[in-house]
């Protein structure tokens, strides 16, 4: 099933350099959140999962923190790096069957290959992560648990999860969050938002709601 999805999504990339889903410019939301998701300090390890090319990686370096991502499609990440104007490095991958793109600072890492062979024997202890649509495009509960196992593994002690959803019909419940996380977290619900970029507009949803998950003490 995964290979499915992974298959579908770098098609996606190969058919545009800008899918139609892909935002331009800094997701006001992590602006919104950057205190909260690196807990004020500045410099702080941070996590993107299935990142694609977002800016929000760029911004947050700039600030100081360190980024990891991980993305199927090399068409992302080079894209990523290019508008970033940012020297890297490629290296091979075997724990995930892929390559490692580093940039010359060092202060971002993007791992290019299956997202659930990503784990703590190749990264961890992340300060923070920012889930920007990865839960919300994985089409059954079995790839969604697996997914929030991998993020809870690697997850540091006091780390916030944020969960950004689109919200089609109905809003989801922190319930529904807390299923797949489990009684040892808190899942906190922040609300559905309006769309916040053009290139959703003549996309057919209504919103986004985003969710913040923590260990709980």
């Amino acid at each position: 099933m995964m290979d499915e999805q992974n298959t579908k999504w770098t098609k996606e990339w190969e058919a545009s350099s800008s899918p139609g889903w892909a935002m331009k410019g800094i997701n006001p939301y992590i602006k919104k959140y950057k205190d909260d998701l690196t807990k004020g300090m500045d410099c702080v390890k941070l996590f993107f999962p299935m990142c694609g090319d977002v800016e929000d990686m760029f911004w947050l370096s700039e600030l100081g923190h360190d980024i990891v991502g991980v993305e199927i499609s090399a068409i992302a990440i080079q894209k990523f790096f290019k508008d970033s104007n940012l020297e890297y490095e490629v290296t091979p991958c075997e724990e995930i069957k892929g390559s490692l793109y580093t940039s010359k600072t060092g202060k971002i890492r993007i791992y290019c290959g299956d997202f659930f062979l990503f784990g703590t024997s190749i990264e961890c202890n992340f300060d923070g992560i920012w889930d920007r649509g990865a839960f919300n495009i994985l089409d059954n509960c079995d790839l969604k648990k697996e997914y929030i196992n991998i993020l809870k593994s690697v997850m540091k002690q006091d780390c916030h999860v944020f969960i950004e959803l689109v919200v089609s019909d109905s809003t989801t419940k922190a319930d529904d969050i807390q299923s797949f996380f489990g009684e040892d977290y808190l899942v906190e619900d922040f609300g559905l938002v309006e769309k916040y970029a053009p290139e959703y507009d003549s996309i057919p949803f209504k919103g986004f709601q985003f969710f913040r998950v923590s260990k709980n003490n």
